[in-house]
C-alpha cells in the first residue's frame, strides 16, 4: 500500500501540530511550577527574596556593549550562601523557561542580577544574559 502526497502531507501537518501542542503544554507547565513574575529567586535550594538582595547588597554600574546596567554582584550573592569554596564551582543560571547558561566563578566576579532577575556579564556573549533568572546552583 502506496501513500500518495496527498496523503502524506495532511498526515505529516497533523503530526507536527500534535508535537508543537504538547512542547507548548510542557512550557506552559513548567513555567507555571517556576513562577514565572516571581519576586524570589532560589540559589543552591535556598529562596531569597529579591528586594532583600537588593536591600543587603550594594548595587553597582557596569558598562556593558549595550549600555550601563546596574545590580548586585553574582559572586556577593554566592558568597553570603552556605556554598563552601566558591571558587571550586561553575554555576548554572536558569531562567523560568528553561533557559539556562553555566559560569565559571571568575565569570560570576564580573556579573550582576538586575531588580529585572536577569544576569548581565560584561565579558561574555548575550546568550549569558539570561532574563526572568529563576535558579542558580553550584555544580
Amino acid at each position: 500500500m502506496s501513500l500518495s502526497k496527498d496523503k502524506i502531507f495532511p498526515i505529516l501537518a497533523i503530526f507536527v501540530l500534535l508535537l508543537s501542542l504538547s512542547a507548548s503544554l510542557y512550557v506552559h507547565a513548567y513555567q507555571s511550577n517556576h513562577s514565572v513574575g516571581s519576586t524570589t529567586i532560589i540559589i543552591n535550594d535556598t529562596k531569597f527574596d529579591m528586594n532583600s538582595l537588593f536591600s543587603e547588597f550594594h548595587s553597582i554600574t557596569i558598562e556593558t556593549d549595550d549600555g550601563n546596567k546596574s545590580g548586585i554582584l553574582l559572586s556577593d550573592i554566592i558568597e553570603s550562601t552556605t556554598i563552601t569554596c566558591p571558587s571550586c564551582h561553575y554555576y548554572t543560571i536558569q531562567a523560568a523557561d528553561g533557559y539556562q547558561q553555566t559560569a565559571s566563578w571568575s565569570d560570576m566576579q564580573q556579573g550582576i542580577l538586575t531588580k529585572e532577575k536577569r544576569s548581565y556579564f560584561p565579558h561574555l556573549a548575550h546568550a549569558y544574559w539570561v532574563r526572568n533568572i529563576v535558579e542558580i546552583e553550584a555544580i
